[in-house]
């Protein structure tokens, strides 16, 4: 069994990582309950300090009432007489503040915005209640804690003092006029605030209990905090921390292949059960399975090995059963092309017997109107149905992969008459009008001729069958020049159809021979182009589908397009007609070839 070790060097395990969070945590504690007390005992202050300012105001008041209530007896001579003594009640008040102030930090003064004296005009914060007490009749009291002249906190204090009737003698009606004492009256009105007692009272008195309440608080939150602390990770490290190390020896012991250990933790049966206990539970069965697993494990092995030669024979018997498949499925597909090839060759020779023999016989011209009409059905069917053998041809031949090409040279006028003049009888028949035209500068090109005649009858026919009667259907081929040719303007020497031969155009010159089939029939719709070159795929498909066609004849276009390394490419709209476009390279014919 693996020893652990009796020392270890420091690492940031679980518990430096527990033992850091627990003091974040009682240290944000610490701060939050410091800032809380510190304002509460704050406003406790202030609310002390405002019962003082509230009691000495109510002191003076009295004294200040007293006075002007006794005007008459203190301003009266033995014999009745009135005579003043000045003795009124704002000098009173006066006096006995100066009084109380004079052995204490405290201070109470009387001042109103038109002093009579210097010494009482008010300051800025007196000032700002006066402005209270006057815009707000109702409000009693104005107070604020703020710093004082010497820069010590102060707790700031004012009521407002309102005229009576005894106040009209000195400062009624009529303003301005020269009251008993000599000052002039400020025309002031019963009920009008006259003006404030304003009382500052020193909050240092109060910091030093603050500060002493504080100390005393930190230091036994502290103290509670460290005991929690010392708590909460004996326990932590009894009950949560031991366990997992020793389950952590444990595996390690496994893990080398010793299952000769033992768990320092309570017997999993025991109850009540914890997680803990759970845990080194499961692990102990998870071991005793991992020990007779890897003590059967050569057994295991080699059952395993079994099994899979077993599945190995029976993917090589799949294998050969497959590939036996494959070789049958071969052959059938070759007996198909085969048979399709040798069916097409001999539909062929009677098919182009009947077309001779309805040729001539629409040839004589003492045939009758009606006879005429079913000589030339006959040899509008017959062209179709050797379009569709040659079809079949084509198509079994390139899945054979026996189609090549068989250059010649081919001048493309005399492709294009004959392809007009084959499909002339299915353009009569159905009344619609073929036109054939090739540029005078298309040159003689090595090409397949038979199997470029293959690819302008199936677009010429394609287009025909899918044109309304009285519609048109043109076939133009022409020159594209490649390179500098191009800028030369080798193209612009007159339009039209050739009557035969290559006339001027000689040998192939650098470029494509580019041949339009255009029609003004149904068009093909958007989501058809991509698929209309696919074999047995056609335009609008559908069980109940309007036109004739075995969908071979545009697959047949690209396969000997792609032959002659061209491409081929439809522009359509639908109800407006289509266009389809074959490139091949212009091939130059041989000298000798030429002659």
């Amino acid at each position: 069994m693996a020893q652990q070790p009796s020392e270890r060097s420091f690492r940031f395990g679980i518990r430096f990582k527990i033992a850091v969070s627990i003091g974040v945590i009682m240290v944000a504690l610490m701060g939050v309950d410091i800032l809380w007390n510190l304002s509460l005992q704050n406003a406790q202050a202030e609310n002390e300090a405002r019962e003082k300012a509230e009691v000495l105001a109510a002191e003076m008041r009295a004294a200040w009432d007293f006075v002007d209530r006794n005007q008459n007896v203190i301003n009266r001579a033995e014999d009745g007489s009135f005579r003043t003594k000045h003795l009124v009640c704002v000098v009173a008040a006066k006096s006995i503040s100066m009084l109380f102030t004079t052995e204490t930090d405290y201070s109470i003064r009387f001042t109103n915005d038109t002093p009579r004296q210097a010494a009482n005009a008010p300051d800025a914060f007196e000032q700002e209640a006066l402005a209270a007490f006057n815009a707000d009749p109702e409000l009693k009291a104005y107070w604020r804690v703020m710093a004082g002249a010497d820069g010590e906190r102060v707790f700031r204090y004012l009521e407002p003092l309102y005229v009576t009737e005894s106040c009209l003698e000195c400062h009624g009606e009529p303003v301005g006029e020269p009251d008993q004492y000599g000052y002039p009256k400020e025309g002031m009105a019963v009920g009008q605030v006259g003006g404030a007692m304003s009382i500052t009272e020193p909050m240092d008195i109060y910091a030093a209990g603050i500060q002493n309440s504080m100390v005393q608080q930190v230091v036994m939150v502290l103290f509670m905090m460290v005991a929690a602390f010392a708590g909460l990770y004996f326990v932590t490290s009894r009950l949560v921390l031991r366990p997992i190390d020793a389950l952590r020896t444990a595996a390690k012991s496994v893990g080398e292949g010793d299952f000769d250990y033992t768990l320092a933790v309570p017997d999993p049966r025991a109850r009540p059960r914890d997680e803990i206990t759970e845990l080194s539970g499961e692990f102990g069965r998870m071991a005793r399975d991992l020990e007779a697993l890897y003590a059967d494990l050569e057994g295991q092995v080699r059952s395993k090995t079994d099994d899979l030669m077993v599945l190995n024979d029976l993917l090589n018997y799949q294998k050969r059963e497959l590939k036996a498949a494959l070789d049958r499925l071969g052959e059938e597909v070759a007996y198909k092309n085969e048979f399709f090839a040798i069916v097409s060759h001999e539909l062929r020779t009677p098919l182009t017997s009947i077309l001779a023999y309805a040729r001539i016989l629409n040839g004589d011209e003492s045939l009758a109107p009606k006879t005429r009409e079913a000589v030339a059905e006959i040899e509008s069917n017959a062209t179709l149905l050797l379009n569709m053998v040659n079809n079949i041809l084509v198509i079994s031949k390139h899945a054979a992969q026996k189609d090549e090409l068989v250059p010649e040279p081919v001048d493309f006028v005399d492709l294009a008459q004959f392809v007009r003049k084959a499909l002339a009888p299915i353009a009569a028949a159905k009344d619609v009008r073929l036109t054939c035209s090739v540029a005078p500068d298309v040159p003689l090109a090595m090409a397949d001729w038979e199997k470029l005649r293959r690819v302008l009858e199936n677009l010429v026919d394609n287009a025909i069958k899918y044109t309304h009667r009285s519609g048109f259907v043109d076939l133009a081929i022409t020159f594209e020049p490649t390179g500098s040719e191009a800028s030369e303007g080798g193209a612009g020497d007159g339009g039209g159809a050739r009557d035969g031969g290559a006339g001027d155009g000689g040998g192939a010159r650098d470029g494509e021979i580019v041949m339009r089939v255009s029609d003004d029939g149904m068009g093909i719709a958007a989501e058809d182009l991509d698929q209309i070159f696919e074999l047995y795929k056609q335009a609008g498909q559908s069980a109940n589908r309007r036109y004739r066609g075995t969908g071979l004849g545009l697959a047949v276009v690209r396969d000997l397009t792609d032959l002659h390394g061209g491409t081929v490419a439809v522009e359509s709209r639908v109800k407006e007609g289509s266009t389809f476009t074959v490139r091949i390279p212009a091939v130059p014919v041989p000298e000798e070839e030429e002659e």
